[in-house]
């Protein structure tokens, strides 16, 4: 007899909009390894032991600098919507999955003032409406109703193309949220396996012991140290914590890529040039992007331009959802987290909230009864942990986790 889909936890209904405040972990997958590429080039070019002999001979020309990468959009918000694709080839095939899968989707919204970075998931499984898309052939695909979301990435990709595939899911998520989208970046999870492989694993901690044949995840509870398979069959697990629902699973995720971050922080890959050509090589070759973010000197420069950017002011959100049965559909709270981003607001203001405003970007048009709502006091700003988390994991590094055997 077939069991009954398990039933996705009630409990977010009781925080529908709890802010997890973190370092940019998410955003720093996207932009971490354009940020080393000109951080790596500025060490090497500072072992150059540069001395101006301009004031000891006449008549020399100004000595001129090389200037910091220039972020093309800076002054304007960007909204970038990062895809991490399970289509995956070799050992990692899923035979019943038909065409390509959007597994994870994050809308990215980067301030005007380059002051502020706001993270929302979008569930894999949240019903919507998905439009016709257009595909370079000049042909359309049909429209849907009440389908799951990641399908309009397997709509748009049914011939293969990744490009297509992310502009049907851009153009769902803008007909969702009217929010426009700049640019997307879609992950390949084989080249993320490669990234963490780079790293020497990362360490995550289990609740309790994982047996998932589906996702190949084989894991005895505790703080184990992960290489790359397991890290990707831990992404992708339903049942590697919580109640197997998506949403435990995007959790789940922040945790893991935060990780990750942490890693790539401690062990300094800007004063091993081989671990980060292998780190940049494994993230450049698991990337599709557009146009504006696929440049290096783009990513670069954008990467540039946030980089003193307060860990406190990184957001991260799950889409505001609705229950019916064991379904979830956009819930009413969602339409003001989409009106923040489209104002360029914090995804945090609340115009019914006491504390007085912050003034929004320059790009955002001001308003006379702003305010903004006050984030958790108990926030975590620890890179991958939310506050929940903060209480329900301990702590795990590499130096306290065991190899998984």
């Amino acid at each position: 007899m077939r069991k009954a889909p398990p039933r996705y936890s009630r409990t977010p209904r009781k925080g529908r909009l709890r802010w997890h405040v973190a370092l940019a972990s998410v955003l720093g997958i996207v932009l971490f390894f354009g940020t080393s590429f000109g951080l790596a080039w500025w060490r090497l070019q500072g072992n150059v032991a540069v001395t101006s002999i301009d004031k000891l001979i006449d008549n020399r020309p100004s000595a001129s600098t090389s200037p910091p990468p220039l972020d093309p959009n800076a002054g304007h918000p960007i909204n970038l919507l990062v895809i991490g694709s399970d289509v995956r080839h070799g050992d990692f095939a899923d035979k019943s999955i038909e065409g390509m899968r959007g597994d994870v989707t994050m809308l990215i919204h980067v301030s005007a003032k380059r002051d502020r970075v706001d993270v929302v998931s979008i569930p894999r499984d949240l019903r919507i409406n998905i439009p016709s898309c257009n595909l370079h052939d000049g042909t359309k695909t049909g429209a849907a109703k009440d389908r799951k979301f990641n399908e309009a990435f397997a709509r748009g990709g049914a011939k293969g193309n990744v490009s297509e595939a992310a502009a049907c899911t851009i153009k769902t998520v803008e007909s969702l949220t009217g929010v426009y989208i700049d640019d997307y970046v879609v992950v390949d999870f084989q080249g993320f396996q490669t990234m963490v492989d780079a790293l020497g694993g990362v360490p995550l901690y289990f609740p309790k012991d994982v047996d998932d044949r589906r996702a190949d995840l084989h894991i005895k509870a505790g703080c184990r140290l992960l290489d790359g398979h397991d890290a990707l069959a831990a992404a992708r697990s339903r049942y590697a914590q919580g109640d197997g629902s998506d949403l435990s699973r995007i959790e789940r995720q922040q945790r893991l890529v935060g990780a990750i971050i942490r890693e790539a922080l401690k062990l300094n890959l800007l004063t091993n040039l081989p671990s980060l050509y292998s780190f940049l090589d494994a993230a450049t070759k698991s990337l599709s992007a557009g146009p504006q973010i696929g440049s290096l000197t783009t990513m670069a420069g954008l990467a540039y331009s946030i980089r003193n950017i307060d860990p406190a002011s990184v957001t991260f959100l799950t889409t505001p959802v609705r229950w019916a049965g064991d379904q979830i559909y956009i819930g009413a709270d969602a339409q003001r987290v989409w009106d923040n981003i489209k104002a360029d607001r914090p995804l945090n203001y609340d115009p019914d909230a006491e504390t007085p405003s912050e003034s929004p970007s320059e790009s955002a048009s001001p308003s006379p009864t702003a305010t903004k709502a006050t984030p958790s006091p108990s926030a975590s700003t620890e890179p991958g942990k939310t506050a929940e988390q903060d209480d329900e994991f301990p702590t795990c590094t590499r130096e306290n986790a065991q190899p998984n055997e």
